[in-house]
């Protein structure tokens, strides 16, 4: 009897050994599971907002104001006035037309015609450089330079030959043709396109033309 009570003693001691051992075990098993796990935010969280960014500050230099209604001067007035300035100031013929001839190159071509025949009123045969480049220049409307080209015929021989002669010989001149024919009747000639056989005969004539 006493053996058995032994025995019963026994086994319940191993049991009571065994089951605390399982519980151990299983607690820190959990524990590790729950440690290796990793955490997921709620997916009704929304993400941290952005860091934003330092901005970028770029010192400009100062702007000139823009006036609306510029309080200037020459180029803001109408050419009408800039012409009477002109005309109505003391000075020499020659300097107005020097003043007249700048202001044509700025002015629109409607205005220009009317400029060109102030122009042949002022400009001299001796200080006739400007009308010269503005008659024998291409680009010249053709409505100013037959303006300029009938002065020129008015104008002493020894200016008026030699620059038919450069309008003449200019193939984009639109007035070559004219010159050409006023070359002819002056000098009783057509020497067709030898425009160096021109030029000895216009020098010529003014030699025996004197």
């Amino acid at each position: 009897m006493a053996v058995l009570v032994i025995l019963a003693l026994v086994a319940i001691g191993a049991g009571i050994v065994i089951a605390w051992y399982m519980v151990s075990h299983e607690t820190v098993a959990q524990v590790v599971l729950t440690n290796a796990t990793p955490i997921s935010p709620p997916p009704d969280i929304a993400p941290p907002p952005a860091t934003p960014k330092t901005p970028l500050h770029v010192t400009l230099p100062p702007m000139e104001p823009v006036w609306t209604n510029p309080v200037d001067p020459a180029d803001s007035v109408q050419w009408e006035q800039r012409l009477d300035d002109i005309l109505l100031r003391g000075g020499e013929p020659s300097d107005k037309a020097d003043m007249i001839t700048n202001l044509m190159r700025g002015a629109p071509p409607e205005a220009q015609v009317e400029l060109a025949q102030h122009l042949i009123n002022m400009a001299q045969d001796d200080h006739y450089d400007g009308t010269a480049e503005m008659l024998t220049n291409a680009t010249t409307p053709a409505a100013v330079a037959t303006v300029l080209m009938n002065d020129l015929l008015n104008r002493r021989n020894n200016l008026k030959l030699p620059m038919l002669l450069a309008i003449a010989r200019n193939n984009d001149h639109p007035l070559k043709d004219q010159a050409k024919d006023m070359l002819e009747l002056f000098l009783q000639a057509d020497y067709s396109t030898n425009w160096d056989q021109w030029s000895s005969a216009v020098d010529a004539w003014l030699q025996d033309n004197q």
